[in-house]
């Protein structure tokens, strides 16, 4: 017994989950649906739909990964189930592990599945140049997501309060996903005495490039612009941006959002009581 089991229940659960058929299907209706109607809102290519398929998922992956994995394993621990668990030949690390396996399975399989037929109805309806790059748009979507997979889950871990997992997912997501530019614009302003120069990208400090780069989101469309001409992460390209924002750097960074939260959450975890 080991961690590939608990990931193989938490999976067999979702499939008999109907909350997972409704993701399922809300990927499903957004992907599609997005595939169509940009033609009335963007440039009829494949790589302008692929931009801007980005922006969707930017917005709609890391909910439905916070929904999934913030209250799955604390769940287990108010339900009492968790005795049951770690009762059997399991360890708490077998729990994280497969809790995070799990839990990134059931949100990715269907996230590239819509991927996959939208991908197609965009081939049809805006032709096939950039289609050679599709996978790696695909591999970007995966990163992103096991980015909030692993903040969920490692909230989850930390404590046993179901109103502070509550808020602190709903602050994650707000912070992460809308407010983070704001807060990079407040902290330049305020370091520099509210001189809105500094904001202009030739003004930029160093700095302030890899802490944008810091939210996921930037992360994920700074992979993008290696594989489709957009301007999601124009930023980073321009002349005098630092070498450490280049690609690699968004996937370190997305590594680290799905590890360092599991790391914090597992180390807590393992002090407390069940």
């Amino acid at each position: 017994m080991s961690w590939r089991d608990i990931a193989h229940k938490d999976i067999n659960d979702a499939g008999r989950s109907k909350s997972i058929w409704l993701l399922v299907g809300i990927l499903l209706v957004l992907s599609l649906g997005y595939a169509y109607v940009h033609q009335y809102l963007g440039d009829e290519t494949f790589e302008a739909f692929v931009n801007g398929l980005a922006g969707v998922m930017a917005l709609v992956v890391p909910l439905l990964a916070i929904m999934l994995g913030y209250k799955s394993i604390v769940h287990e621990r108010t339900s009492g189930s968790l005795l049951l668990t770690l009762s059997l030949p399991h360890d708490r690390r077998d729990l994280a592990v497969g809790t995070f396996v799990g839990r990134a399975v059931v949100l990715l399989v269907p996230t590239l599945v819509a991927l996959v037929l939208a991908g197609g109805f965009g081939v049809v309806l805006y032709g096939t140049e950039g289609l050679a790059m599709y996978p790696w748009f695909l591999l970007a979507t995966v990163l992103f997501g096991l980015s909030f997979v692993g903040i969920a889950v490692g909230l989850s871990m930390s404590t046993t309060r179901d109103r502070w997992i509550t808020f602190g997912a709903l602050g994650g997501y707000l912070l992460l996903v809308n407010f983070w530019g704001l807060l990079h614009t407040m902290t330049l302003l305020i370091l520099h005495r509210f001189d809105g120069t500094v904001l202009l990208p030739q003004n930029l400090p160093e700095w302030a490039y890899l802490y944008r780069l810091l939210e996921p989101g930037q992360s994920y469309y700074r992979l993008l612009e290696v594989g489709f001409d957009g301007q999601l992460a124009s930023l980073y390209l321009r002349e005098g941006a630092p070498f450490y924002v280049d690609w690699w750097m968004g996937v370190l960074l997305l590594v680290l959002w799905a590890v360092v939260p599991m790391l914090f959450g597992y180390r807590r975890f393992v002090r407390q009581d069940i």
